[in-house]
């Protein structure tokens, strides 16, 4: 985006870059910011009872200090000549197509609070471990280690998908939780982090197997199959995993403080400057932290 610039008496106003920049002109009451627009809940023009204009400043944490002081929710004001009217309306039409960029909708995820296991004939069993079960193609060929399974899922996380899958040559059941990869298999449970997994996809070829190819940790690892519907909704869940992994952080629900999302704001801005966060990464995290804020 090209810089726009206002030059007024008291306060030069830049914004360029997704940054907001004042500059006080005169040794008075004017106030110097340099704030990123995600900061920011919203931007407004108005007219004060004396006839000035001011560009007001709304920020979306209540502990952003100006002046040595929390805003508490109360809006900055940036106050500008009324001939530079047009000027100002430009850089805020600029700022609220930024904002509303910044604030994507994203469709509702379902409910992936972990389930307690309920008593069957068979023994416990898990209810989101049976309702990914019953979305297999084949549930019936992976018995024993759908059984195994309902074991070995931990109370913190919550069993995304299944599918019948062979690995390095072994027949055995795949599956996705919002925490880990696993493999089981009639010898063995493999399980692998989703915060090392960096992505999922299916290749098939005609009158070949699918493969599911699953990446992380600087290393592939490869589940085959016959029939590849089951591959796919486990790449999708691997997907939605990695999402709730890296941009939440925890599917744990909880309820932080202003002054903690933006704390964790800075440092994620700080980590972008320093070249420790590339950009897609940085956009998607500071959307997640800008979806918390209360307010």
């Amino acid at each position: 985006m090209a810089l726009i610039e206002i030059w007024g008496a008291r306060v030069a106003v830049r914004y360029a870059g997704g940054r907001l920049v004042t500059t006080p002109l005169r040794a008075d009451h004017e106030i110097a910011l340099d704030v990123g627009v995600a900061e920011l809940a919203r931007i407004a023009l108005a007219t004060t009872d004396d006839a000035q204009m001011a560009l007001l400043l709304f920020f979306r944490s209540a502990q952003f200090v100006v002046n040595g002081a929390p805003t508490d929710r109360h809006p900055v004001p940036v106050y500008l000549e009324t001939g530079l009217r047009e000027q100002a309306q430009t850089l805020v039409r600029a700022v609220e197509r930024d904002l509303v960029s910044l604030r994507r909708v994203f469709p509702p995820r379902p409910n992936l609070v972990p389930p307690q296991s309920v008593q069957g004939s068979n023994g416990r069993h898990r209810p989101d471990v049976t309702a990914a079960a019953r979305r297999m193609r084949h549930a019936g060929n992976s018995l024993r280690e759908i059984d195994v399974l309902h074991g070995c899922a931990r109370s913190d996380e919550y069993v995304l998908e299944l599918a019948q899958a062979g690995h390095e040559g072994a027949p055995g059941l795949v599956a996705i939780t919002t925490l880990r990869l696993l493999f089981v298999s009639a010898w063995a449970v493999y399980e692998f982090p989703v915060s090392v997994l960096t992505g999922a996809q299916v290749r098939t070829a005609p009158g070949q197997v699918a493969t599911l190819r699953v990446s992380g940790a600087g290393t592939d690892l490869d589940f085959v199959d016959w029939e590849p519907g089951d591959f796919t909704r486990v790449t999708e869940a691997v997907r939605l995993a990695c999402e709730i992994e890296h941009v939440d952080g925890s599917i744990a629900q909880s309820m932080p403080c202003s002054a903690d999302l933006f704390g964790e704001w800075q440092l994620l801005v700080e980590r972008r400057k320093l070249g420790m966060v590339d950009d897609d990464p940085f956009r998607r995290q500071a959307v997640g932290i800008m979806l918390t804020m209360p307010g």
